[in-house]
């Protein structure tokens, strides 16, 4: 990549910043907990400063889209925040200054050793969009619980962290508490599949699960598996926003946006979305009122003229 093109990629990323934070920063995003543009803008530099004091395999982006999604959870919705998967604690930490603004309860779920040893099924895992195959063993991405309760207590607020030590087959069959919303940052589609076995169950209808890994072929496939879901819930899969290349976060390590992160919706209220009819056209190009789509007969998607 030269010079020129980086730095042109640099630009586009600074400018879309603030695309990225426009639902952070609505009015009615922390209303509900009595947080203005202040406070959310202390967070949000808050966040920014962990990221770059401790070790992370996820962005601050990352970490803000939860956030908005804790903000916007009604005070009346019972349940809990878990997070699988915690590395050196960075997301812990930025999860728990909004559980703290909130007022919930963080679980943390990690056998604090690194990965265990990869069955055959999860020794290398295929990323399409990023062109990579990832490969894994046993240690890897360890953080100690020490470690990781020292960076919670240092730029978090470690008061409102529970931690369950262990591989999640031990600790979560024995966990029960409402959630509102889960990261699964687990690498392994065993873990995932155990992950979503007991945690699944718990998910507040209408609240978010959050993956960490959802450009990997094998682990966005599993939430399209109707087999899976039929077997383990008697349910329809819920289906995985990012599949395949993540949400668009990042276009530095890449020819288009995209990032690992993605996540689904425990049973939607379908019957608040918005019905859109489909009719056959495509799309023009307008510089006067951007793309436009244009159907037959000469109306526009929008309600305009073609």
């Amino acid at each position: 990549m030269t010079i020129f093109a980086k730095a042109y990629r640099i630009l586009l990323q600074v400018l879309c910043i603030p695309v990225f934070l426009s639902e952070f920063f609505e009015k009615q995003t922390g209303a509900a907990y009595g947080l203005g543009f202040g406070a959310k803008w202390k967070l949000l530099w808050t966040m920014i400063r962990n990221n770059r004091k401790i070790v992370s395999g996820s962005t601050f982006m990352e970490h803000i889209t939860m956030a908005t999604s804790l903000l916007k959870t009604p005070p009346t919705l019972e349940g809990i925040v878990v997070e699988c998967g915690t590395y050196k604690g960075v997301s812990a930490a930025n999860l728990s200054l909004v559980c703290a603004l909130v007022g919930r309860r963080l679980a943390i779920f990690d056998c604090f050793e690194g990965l265990p040893e990869p069955t055959a099924k999860d020794q290398a895992h295929t990323l399409i969009g990023h062109r990579e195959i990832h490969t894994y063993t046993r240690g890897s991405w360890c953080g100690t619980l020490d470690e990781v309760r020292e960076n919670i207590r240092r730029y978090g607020k470690l008061e409102v962290c529970d931690f369950h030590k262990g591989y999640f087959d031990k600790t979560l069959p024995g966990f029960n508490e409402k959630c509102v919303q889960i990261f699964l940052d687990v690498d392994y589609l065993s873990s995932l599949e155990t992950c979503l076995t007991y945690l699944w169950p718990l998910l507040q209808d209408g609240c978010p699960l959050y993956t960490h890994e959802s450009g990997h072929l094998e682990i966005a496939a599993l939430f399209f598996s109707e087999s899976w879901w039929h077997n383990h819930f008697a349910s329809s899969p819920p289906g995985l926003v990012g599949a395949g290349t993540g949400l668009g976060f990042k276009i530095l390590t890449g020819s288009y946006f995209n990032s690992n992160f993605g996540f689904t919706i425990k049973n939607p209220a379908r019957e608040r979305f918005t019905t859109v009819p489909q009719a056959e056209g495509g799309m023009k190009l307008s510089l006067g009122s951007s793309i436009k789509i244009a159907s037959q007969g000469g109306q526009t998607g929008a309600g305009g003229r073609k």
